[in-house]
């Protein structure tokens, strides 16, 4: 400290002091380090401030009271700070932005603490720090944080955040007065939480306690005790060990869904119930008609009304499960198993289709190697399926051709096909063509709403069976599934959804 005093130490003598101490103590350092006298004129500095501050010769610096490669700016606010320090007698730390000597603007946090002798100021000791990947960081992620909010508050959905005490966090702008008095301002609707505490306070725990995503649908009571329906997702918040330190929520009012799936299945059960009694009158006809009741018939045209009798068994048999199907309030189809023959039901079709065959002049052959015979499964939506397929290979085929049809056994499964020549179907659109609602019908010519494969899926699916396509560029296309001949976990019957 006395040499700092002693004004008679010429510059160069104390330069080349301080310049020892610091190659000694901080030649590797990658911060800056320079002294100033109570003058504020340089003493010394270590290499990596020259560096920062683009000073190519030292002596340069060394007595100087300020830097000349700064610019106009920054000389001034580093003659604030130095009277500053000196006035407070404190440390002050500043932010300063340099060009380097490429051209590229580098960031400084510069600390400058005061020298003191008791209480005589005698200089100042200042470290520079390059903070040009920190800050930018910082940046980025002050950005990124703003950006996430205005995303999450500005989505038309309520989504909120709590912590593991159930305290909120964050949400969709309308997400605090859901928690807080449960008004939805989305729908209008004010949901009494009185009534609904108990049911969230459940699936909060269940959430916490399994670390588990919950999905539910339920319903609500408003305060004017109408009921209302939403969709709820409950998503654990996880640390880095993988322990729950909250809950993310989204909440969505279905009500319109609801009524619309309402009124969607009132319209197909009233359809299903209407179209159920002429199909009665025209099987009770028809079965008079063979018994000789308006007089004999021939031969061929015994053959064509049972044909029609059969399907028309077979719709009262599809509108049964139908009505079957809308009372139950899941929307689910009860399978009921039987044993019975898959060739004969495959004959069965292909007699009842067999004039639209001929009416598209399209032939068809039927070659079975399956034994046993037998399976176990539901009869009446196998056929649907059969149906189905046979319907599509003899819509598609082309006119002259035949309609190949199979029933095998593979793996230990019981299985059936057709083979057709038919348009190619692309590989992107084999992997598409049992979704619900696509069909390609239109591309050919011919009328089709995309359910009948979609539904075939399915059936097929809730047999624990599998469908499948294949298709050549020669225009052959196979169209088929393989089902167990028995499902013997199942005790008789099983629900699925088609």
């Amino acid at each position: 400290m006395e040499s700092i005093k002693n004004s008679a130490v010429g510059k160069q003598d104390s330069s080349s002091y301080y310049t020892n101490i610091l190659s000694v103590l901080f030649k590797d350092c990658p911060d800056g380090i320079v002294f100033k006298d109570k003058d504020s004129k340089y003493l010394a500095a270590n290499e990596a401030f020259f560096k920062f501050y683009k000073i190519k010769n030292p002596e340069d610096l060394i007595g100087e009271k300020s830097c000349k490669t700064l610019s106009k700016e920054n000389l001034k606010l580093v003659s604030e700070v130095n009277t500053a320090v000196e006035e407070e007698k404190q440390p002050i730390s500043y932010i300063m932005n340099i060009e380097n000597e490429k051209g590229i603007q580098k960031i400084y946090n510069i600390t400058t603490t005061p020298i003191l002798d008791k209480l005589e100021f005698l200089g100042t000791i200042s470290i520079v720090k390059d903070v040009t990947h920190e800050e930018s960081v910082k940046e980025r992620f002050v950005l990124k944080h703003f950006q996430l909010k205005s995303l999450l508050e500005n989505i038309p959905m309520l989504i909120y955040m709590q912590d593991k005490n159930l305290n909120y966090i964050a949400g969709t702008k309308p997400s605090f007065n859901f928690v807080n008095e449960g008004y939805d301002a989305f729908s209008n609707i004010h949901i009494d939480k009185t009534q609904s505490r108990i049911e969230d306070e459940e699936e909060n725990r269940f959430v916490l306690k399994n670390n588990k995503i919950l999905v539910k649908e339920k319903e609500v009571i408003d305060f004017k005790g109408a009921p209302h329906w939403y969709k709820i997702y409950k998503v654990p918040i996880n640390d880095f060990n993988n322990e729950v330190t909250g809950i993310i929520t989204l909440a969505n009012n279905i009500d319109a869904e609801k009524q619309l799936n309402t009124q969607r299945e009132t319209f197909v059960a009233s359809l299903g119930h209407d179209l159920k009694n002429p199909t009665i009158a025209q099987i009770r006809g028809l079965e008079l008609l063979l018994k000789g009741e308006f007089g004999d018939i021939s031969l061929s045209q015994r053959e064509l009304v049972e044909m029609v009798l059969d399907s028309c068994r077979y719709m009262n048999g599809m509108l049964s499960t139908l009505l079957a199907t809308y009372r139950n309030n899941e929307g689910l189809t009860k399978l009921n198993y039987s044993e019975f023959s898959l060739p004969d039901l495959v004959m069965e079709c292909v007699a009842e289709m067999i004039y639209v065959a001929k009416d598209k002049e399209v032939g068809i052959s039927i070659k079975s190697t399956i034994k046993p015979e037998i399976v176990c499964a539901d009869r009446v939506q196998i056929k649907r399926v059969i149906m189905n397929l046979i319907s599509n290979g003899i819509k598609y085929a082309y006119k002259g051709t035949v309609l190949k049809l199979s029933v095998y056994k593979d793996t230990g499964k019981a299985c059936f096909e057709f083979e057709n020549k038919s348009p190619y179907i692309p590989e992107d659109k084999q992997k598409s063509i049992f979704a619900q609602y696509v069909t390609y019908a239109s591309a050919h010519k011919e009328p089709g709403i995309g359910l009948g494969l979609y539904a075939s899926k399915k059936i097929i699916e809730a047999h624990r069976g599998k469908i499948f396509v294949k298709s050549f560029t020669d225009n052959k296309n196979i169209f088929g599934f393989k089902i167990p001949f028995k499902i013997k976990a199942d005790s008789g019957s099983k629900n699925a959804c088609f």
